[in-house]
Parts: structure tokens; C-alpha cells; sequence
């Protein structure tokens, strides 16, 4: 059987035509899946989908962010010659096994 996905250096894609002939085959690669994958339209990117979990982790990491963001934020406020070390910041952050992980690099995977 020949696989619906294409790979790529980027996202690894499928035609919405396939999602829609075999949509039973290409839930099971997105569950199988550790990155996004984009669903084309006419050769162009139309939508991203990802397995639910990892939708939840990449949301887990962004809220984090934006929560050490605003603590930063205002630190930085309440200082006043506006400098506060990053570490002080993000030092109670356990961010499991994304410790260690861009942005970029979870979406790279």
C-alpha cells in the first residue's frame, strides 16, 4: 500500500483529497505522528493538524511562556534600573521534558 503522506524537510503533507478518501488511514498517521502535519488544497498549505496530546503540550509550553513573560514583565517594572536576570524569572518553571526546547524546536520534530 502506498502511504498518503509525503515527506518533507518541513511538514510532512497530505492532499485534502486523501484526508477525504482515507480518512481512516491518515488518523491513524496523525496519531502515529510526533509533529504537526499540513493538509494541502490544490498544492497549497490549508490547514495543520496534530494528534490531541501533542496540541495540549504545545499549548502547555505557549501559556507557560506567556505567563513567565508577564512576571517578567513586571519585575522588570517594579525595578528600578529596569534589569532583572532571566534566571530569576523562569528559576520555579519545571517544564518537564521541554526544558530544554525552543518553540522552534517543538514544532520541528
Amino acid at each position: 500500500m502506498i502511504s498518503i503522506l509525503e515527506k518533507n524537510n518541513g511538514l510532512d503533507k497530505v492532499s485534502a483529497t486523501d484526508v477525504r478518501r482515507r480518512y481512516a488511514e491518515f488518523s491513524d498517521i496523525v496519531h502515529a505522528s510526533d509533529r504537526p502535519i499540513e493538509i494541502t488544497l490544490n498544492g497549497r498549505a490549508d490547514l495543520i493538524v496534530m494528534k490531541p496530546s501533542f496540541y495540549n503540550a504545545l499549548m502547555d509550553v505557549l501559556e507557560d511562556y506567556d505567563d513567565q513573560l508577564r512576571i517578567f514583565k513586571l519585575l522588570t517594572e517594579k525595578q528600578e534600573d529596569n534589569s532583572i536576570l532571566f534566571d530569576d524569572v523562569f528559576s520555579d518553571e519545571d517544564r518537564g521534558d521541554y526544558a530544554e526546547m525552543s518553540i522552534d524546536d517543538l514544532l520541528s520534530q
